[in-house]
């Protein structure tokens, strides 16, 4: 008598094929013999359909091959992508964002532009827990690109610490105030590796491409 498991045990396994979506030049190559194997004695592939297959065949060992090529080639890209924004690496850029940076006492810099002239703008840099450290007022700007300048001092004189502080600009009064992003200068803090690109912290707090940067200073 046989038992329940042992019943279990010869019946065959349930297998499920799982066929490829992309077939690949082995899969090729396969069919194509398979195909000569089991072909009819009495009537063979004629020389033209087999040229055709050895041809179809040749070019998706070709498109194959100049795909490897591709990813090789995107493979040296990258590397020298990454080797680039490696050296930048402690370097001085500039770029458009709202985190200065003072270093040994002093303001790395910043800079704004106007597109039609301004009676006011008030600046107003904050430390890192969002604390307003200074307020500067500029009056009577003309059109164009304006030099923030800023001594690195609060508003009692104070030399702040080194590190990042946020800066808020804002031109017009009253209903007609508006913001207008700086572009800074910073420190390439370092490099990371996002999405397949080479991206450059700036100040340890903004994360940007390559080619964001407005200028690089190399001091």
């Amino acid at each position: 008598m046989v038992s329940k498991v042992q019943e279990k045990v010869d019946q065959p396994a349930n297998l499920t094929r799982i066929p490829k979506k992309v077939l690949e030049r082995e899969d090729f190559v396969k069919l194509f013999v398979t195909q000569l194997q089991y072909q009819d004695p009495m009537r063979p592939i004629e020389n033209h359909e087999m040229a055709l297959q050895l041809a179809a065949f040749n070019q998706v060992d070709q498109l194959s091959k100049l795909n490897e090529s591709f990813e090789n080639l995107l493979k040296f890209v990258k590397a020298q992508e990454f080797g680039y924004a490696g050296n930048m690496v402690g370097k001085l850029v500039k770029v458009e964002g709202n985190v200065g940076r003072v270093e040994q006492g002093n303001f790395l810099g910043a800079s704004f532009e106007l597109d039609e002239p301004a009676n006011q703008a008030l600046v107003t840099i904050r430390d890192g827990s969002g604390k307003i450290v200074r307020t500067i007022t500029l009056k009577n700007l003309s059109k164009g690109n304006h030099t923030l300048e800023w001594d690195a001092k609060d508003n009692s004189g104070n030399q702040v610490p080194d590190g990042n502080y946020k800066i808020t600009i804002t031109v017009g009064e009253g209903e007609k105030v508006k913001s207008i992003k700086p572009v800074i200068t910073g420190r390439v803090t370092s490099v990371v590796f996002e999405d397949g690109k080479a991206r450059l912290k700036v100040n340890d707090e903004q994360t940007i491409n390559l080619e964001d940067l407005k200028e690089i200073a190399w001091r």
